[in-house]
């Protein structure tokens, strides 16, 4: 029914969107990437290290008066210095989040139908898998990445790997998950995205070692003018007939 021939989502994901139907139509889809992306990334890199240095548990042991420092050579924190970490998905903010990841020191893996951007070592799931330290998740929600980290997937792991995501709920099983920290065979693990959102699961993922946020990566202060910024960048370029930024095809 939609008269129009452009229609700009202020999202970087864009499964909500029926690309063959658009086409078919002739409408043109284009999505805003850049407005959330460096927020996402840091709720990212910030959730990995502190699950990796082990922040919770020692603030937890704070909080019940406990003085842990004897603690430390049992936690065995690590620094991302020198950590492998899998990036699933090397988009606009997958892409980003290696050369952040690289930035700091750590191995970077990653894995991407598309092809994975220079200084990335390209590796499939399972090898990234079982090499990974710490997993970090950016890729779209597609037919093939749906239940990607499924509770096969994650036995995978080494005990003390973390896992992040913060792209598409329905990519991770997330009570698989919270299981294998419970028992030991994951380190932690930070949700900010859910199969179903509100998550009804909240109370009994909410367990130490686990991170857990209402879809709160991207938000951040001047959000809004940077959602703006995006969409007048695409409607400008429609009005003057040029190439409009961000535009997506579907799929082959």
């Amino acid at each position: 029914a939609f008269p129009g021939d452009l229609v700009v989502t202020t999202t970087s994901g864009f499964d909500h969107v029926d690309l063959d139907a658009a086409a078919a139509r002739g409408v043109t889809v284009a999505r805003v990437p850049l407005a959330r992306r460096d927020a996402v990334v840091e709720w990212s890199v910030g959730a990995m290290i502190a699950l990796m240095r082990r922040f919770p548990a020692l603030d937890r042991a704070a909080a019940e008066g406990r003085w842990a420092r004897d603690a430390l050579p049992a936690l065995e924190p690590r620094t991302l210095a020198g950590s492998r970490v899998l990036v699933i998905g090397l988009g606009v903010i997958g892409s980003k989040m290696a050369t952040t990841l690289a930035s700091l020191g750590a191995d970077v893996l990653g894995t991407d139908p598309a092809g994975v951007p220079e200084g990335v070592q390209p590796v499939s799931l399972a090898e990234g898998l079982a090499e990974a330290d710490a997993v970090t998740v950016h890729c779209e929600l597609t037919p093939s990445s749906r239940g990607l980290l499924h509770a096969g997937a994650l036995d995978a792991l080494a005990a003390h790997a973390v896992v992040v995501n913060s792209a598409r709920g329905p990519i991770l099983d997330v009570a698989a998950a919270v299981a294998r920290l419970r028992d030991g065979r994951l380190r932690g693990l930070a949700v900010d995205v859910f199969p179903v959102e509100p998550w009804p699961g909240l109370a009994e993922a909410a367990i130490p070692g686990v991170i857990l946020a209402p879809h709160a990566a991207g938000y951040a202060l001047g959000l809004g003018r940077r959602v703006a910024d995006g969409v007048t960048g695409a409607l400008a370029a429609w009005r003057a007939g040029g190439p409009i930024p961000w535009a997506i095809r579907a799929r082959d």
